[in-house]
């Protein structure tokens, strides 16, 4: 983690007062949860694909008031963690999903606010975050947010950090996070934060089923729906039986072999998701991150 040891504003030679950036999202073409850690969290092997099609896009300020960040958006894990059904003083409302969001919570803000820590930055930001990926579907929208923050504050402020120092900071937010600060394609193993670039897939195309169109095809089982504070990432994970996964090694082994030779058949037939044997998805769909949402081949 790079300290700096007096305060500072941005360099003044950052002249723009914003920065617009797209946050995209992601999908996982393969998913395998290996093991299991006494913390709670998960050993897991994965790859990660970008879709720039469909991304959020922040608005970043310079602001002489108190840090700031809009919405509609996710809170932490994915727009589970913080809701409430009544709201508190200091939290908005997400038309998108009718839910209550904390801003201290929303993980956009947090980017914000280790940033400034890390770098002991006195400049203030407003954040405006325009939401077109839907909340807690699986494709990483509060993740992506949260890395658009980190990349977009640095162009802003002029910190001229590296993409290893960003990197450090994205893993301290979440395992998904790190992922957006590279994009493409990538494999993710241990939680997902240790990165290995791929070549981008350009011979295949990805549709996305978005939850709202299959509501009556796709169900979380019954934990998901209870009342405690765990995201639903969480809940997802804690649903499964470890027995039925990591059974798919081989055809993450296929599915990087034809990654690398551009073998559209290859990757399609390898597709696969080890939450799919808690939430089976329709024909010829795969489930993305831990879902709802799902994507074909095409």
């Amino acid at each position: 983690m790079i300290k700096q040891t007096q305060q500072r504003p941005y360099k003044q030679s950052a002249s723009r007062a914003s920065i617009r950036i797209q946050a995209p999202a992601k999908i996982n073409l393969c998913l395998d949860i290996l093991s299991s850690y006494p913390s709670g969290y998960h050993e897991i092997r994965t790859v990660f694909h970008e879709l720039p099609n469909l991304a959020d896009e922040l608005e970043i300020y310079k602001s002489k008031e108190p840090d700031h960040t809009s919405g509609p958006f996710p809170a932490a894990g994915e727009g589970t963690q913080g809701l409430t059904k009544q709201a508190p003083e200091g939290r908005r409302s997400s038309p998108a999903e009718g839910l209550l969001i904390s801003q201290k919570d929303n993980l956009a803000h947090k980017a914000l606010k280790l940033l400034k820590k890390d770098q002991n930055i006195t400049t203030n930001a407003k954040i405006i975050i325009h939401k077109r990926i839907p909340i807690a579907s699986g494709l990483g929208g509060a993740s992506s947010d949260a890395a658009a923050v980190l990349k977009g504050l640095n162009e802003l402020w002029g910190l001229n950090l590296s993409t290893d120092a960003l990197l450090n900071l994205a893993s301290q937010l979440g395992a998904d996070v790190p992922f957006f600060i590279l994009g493409g394609t990538a494999l993710g193993e241990h939680y997902g934060e240790k990165l290995t670039p791929l070549k981008y897939i350009n011979c295949i195309k990805f549709e996305i089923d978005k939850p709202k169109k299959r509501s009556k095809t796709l169900g979380y089982p019954k934990v998901i729906n209870d009342s405690s504070n765990m995201s639903k990432t969480a809940k997802m994970y804690a649903s499964l039986d470890l027995s039925l996964c990591g059974k798919n090694t081989e055809k993450t082994k296929l599915l990087l072999e034809g990654i690398e030779n551009e073998d559209p058949q290859l990757i399609t037939k390898n597709l696969h998701n080890d939450f799919e044997t808690i939430t089976p998805p329709p024909k010829n769909y795969h489930l993305t991150g831990s879902g709802p949402s799902t994507f074909q081949a095409i």
